[in-house]
């Protein structure tokens, strides 16, 4: 990108908001982006010092190559992509896209102690204090929980007999207990009691 370009793109509009933000709003964005993370869970200063930087650097790249107009809302949605990111390395490619979400779901409602750290980098991929299995197993337990086996339920078969079926079928046996040539009973009868009128 130009620097005449970039500039127009920054330049205000008749003394309004910029076009697009840029790296330098980063400082913006920076305190939105760290609630953010703490509303995640994130609590110790070191995991969100780590976090914080990895966001920036994704930040500032998106702002460098897209037209991006809201710095808060571009540093929060890289902190969601970096933790989405995370988990899909972390579950591997076996993992189908919904269950992603399952596991998003239970890491950030607490069931899985320790991941902040392994989403920061600060602590190894291995177990903590909750045991010794790796992160990606733990959340794949809490994730993937087994589905029971199918139990269909025993139920009596019924027939369907619907309304107009059961209409059809009296007008049917009407029609079989006519004489042939006779017209419909109905007729049939009106016309015996027009003769015994006249």
């Amino acid at each position: 990108m130009s620097a005449r370009f970039a500039d127009l793109l920054h330049a205000p509009l008749h003394g309004g908001e910029p076009v697009a933000a840029s790296p330098a709003d980063w400082e913006q964005a920076a305190p939105r982006v760290a609630r953010y993370l703490r509303a995640l869970g994130v609590r110790d200063p070191r995991d969100l010092d780590l976090l914080m930087t990895a966001i920036r650097v994704r930040f500032e790249h998106q702002v460098e190559t897209s037209l991006v107009p809201d710095a808060v809302e571009t540093g929060i949605e890289e902190a969601s992509k970096l933790l989405d990111e995370w988990l899909a390395t972390e579950l591997g490619p076996d993992v189908p896209g919904p269950m992603r979400g399952v596991a998003r779901a239970v890491v950030l409602g607490g069931a899985v102690p320790g991941w902040v750290g392994v989403w920061s980098g600060r602590t190894l991929q291995t177990g903590d204090q909750s045991g010794d299995r790796p992160i990606s197993e733990r959340i794949r337990a809490s994730s993937l929980a087994p589905v029971p086996d199918p139990a269909p339920l025993a139920m009596a078969t019924q027939r369907i007999d619907p309304c107009c079926y059961r209409l059809f079928r009296r007008l049917a046996r009407r029609l079989r207990g006519m004489r042939p040539g006779s017209p419909p009973g109905s007729l049939h009868r009106r016309r015996a009691s027009l003769g015994q009128t006249i």
